[in-house]
């Protein structure tokens, strides 16, 4: 594993994709062959999706970032300067300017400090032409909104709704990099196609050329070679359209690569690799149960949800709050004296107490606490049926993996054997012992058992894929670290 690196070992690579230690810069807009890793990553630097993804990460970590800030004091500085207008001259005077320095704590035991320093400064001269008035204001819930679970329930919930945004994000990049590797495969696939339909025209054009030396030689009627010209027209035809299904299958990947429609890209593996080792872990439920991010964001939702029951049950207490109170001030008549000894026997004015109210008739408050209480039930009940559908899920991706390996080997021994059977009926037909028309028929076997094992080979690997995003595995088994893609910048 490495830094968003993307290892090939993995069971949905290709065998020729090298493994390297660091993600490369994004590539300009690619001309000729690309290997799988290099779209991968132009997707991870260009693809819309995840361009989108990262600023509603930004927006996430922003959120958490402020929750997070509860219990730091919020300051605030107010200044205001007064004008009086005087009846008798209408002459515009100034009047006072009080300068108000507030603090406001709010403390993890559900309590609130607060301090209030107002700096005043009349319009005349006297001995208190300069004031300064200090409040002090403290407030300790005692039931509702009291300790530190109610306290730093919003703190629990951001963090929770951070962390699923995380794993919203790790699902989107998962989902990117099967995309890219589908895409990829019908992209070989379909370059494939058109090669094996590039040599049964040729092959078809070398039966037309040994009809035409039978016909000279008088071994051949000259009707025959009308079914050889035939067969070369319906190659053809079969080439054009696999043809154009390569230039769909290039637009299809360059759609997802974000790059220019005109990017020449043609696949660089020289074969597709269906045996490679799994890694150091099997295909099971606990596997998926522990990396799949649809089930850890299920897991917070619970989360979540036990929280809002907790501040929906604390809603329903009574309000009852210990308070306290000192309010002292000074004066004098330059600017320094305000700022002298706060002298609280003379000018101080101290008090405590308690507060009580009591909610009657709120319907509200037991509607909230029942809605809190069935989504708990809902989340509880989303998770259980998740966790089923993971189980049935992997045994399925799993039994599909194992089918779609006994069907390459199949494919490839018909493959085998239909090129074996074509060889053995151009003998006999240079012999004079076959026709054209058995010819025309074993070529058509032989490209249907090209295809075949062709299909073959790409379906176990998108299986492997399809098993990898079931699994929650997908970024594990490219070597691929979420929180460097985030950092990622587009390519220029």
């Amino acid at each position: 594993m490495f830094a968003i690196g993307l290892a090939a070992a993995g069971p949905t690579a290709f065998a020729e994709d090298a493994a390297s230690p660091h993600l490369p810069p994004p590539p300009q807009t690619p001309i000729g062959e690309v290997t799988l890793r290099q779209c991968i990553v132009l997707a991870l630097h260009n693809n819309r999706a995840l361009l989108s993804a990262r600023l509603d990460r930004e927006d996430e970590r922003t959120a958490l970032w402020v929750a997070e800030g509860k219990f730091w004091p919020d300051l605030q500085i107010r200044s205001t300067r007064a004008f009086a207008r005087d009846g008798a001259n209408a002459d515009w005077a100034f009047a006072d300017a009080v300068t108000s320095f507030e603090a406001t704590l709010q403390i993890p035991t559900g309590g609130q400090l607060s301090l209030v320093n107002d700096i005043a400064r009349g319009a005349g001269t006297g001995p208190n032409a300069y004031n300064s008035a200090l409040s002090v204001r403290f407030s300790q819930p005692l039931l509702k909104g009291a300790g530190w679970a109610a306290s730093r329930a919003s703190v629990r919930i951001a963090r929770a709704t951070e962390r699923m945004g995380a794993l919203r994000f790790e699902r989107a990049v998962g989902d990117v990099v099967a995309a890219v590797a589908r895409a990829y495969r019908r992209l070989v696939q379909a370059h494939r196609r058109v090669e094996i339909s590039t040599r049964s025209l040729a092959r078809a054009n070398a039966l037309l050329e040994t009809n035409r030396y039978l016909i000279r030689a008088g071994r051949m009627a000259e009707v025959a070679v009308v079914e050889a010209e035939r067969d070369v027209a319906v190659r053809e035809l079969v080439l054009v359209d696999a043809e154009n299904a390569l230039d769909a299958a290039r637009l299809a990947l360059v759609d997802l690569l974000d790059v220019d429609s005109d990017a020449a890209l043609a696949p660089a593996e020289a074969a597709l690799a269906t045996d490679g080792a799994a890694g150091d872990w099997k295909p099971t439920t606990a596997l998926a149960l522990t990396h799949r991010p649809e089930y850890l964001a299920a897991l917070l939702r619970v989360e979540n949800a036990e929280t809002e029951l907790l501040l929906a049950r604390n809603s329903r207490r009574w309000t009852l709050a210990a308070t306290f109170a000192v309010d002292v001030a000074t004066g004098d008549r330059e600017f320094a004296g305000a700022f002298g000894p706060l002298r609280m026997a003379e000018d101080g004015d101290l008090r405590a107490g308690l507060e009580l109210a009591v909610p009657i008739g709120d319907r509200s408050l037991k509607a909230r606490m029942l809605r809190a209480g069935n989504d708990l039930r809902r989340a509880e009940h989303d998770l259980d049926e998740l966790r089923q559908t993971i189980d049935i899920a992997v045994q399925r991706g799993v039994r599909e993996v194992a089918a779609r390996q006994r069907q390459v080997a199949l494919a490839a021994r018909a493959g085998a054997l239909a090129e074996q059977a074509l060889d053995a009926e151009r003998k006999r037909l240079n012999l004079g012992l076959t026709t054209n028309l058995r010819m025309i028929l074993f070529e058509d076997d032989l490209v249907r058992a090209q295809n075949s094992e062709l299909d073959a080979r790409i379906a176990h690997l998108n299986a492997r894929t399809a098993l990898d995003q079931t699994l929650g595995t997908t970024l594990r088994t490219w070597g691929i670290e979420v929180a460097s893609v985030e950092r990622l910048a587009p390519r220029e």
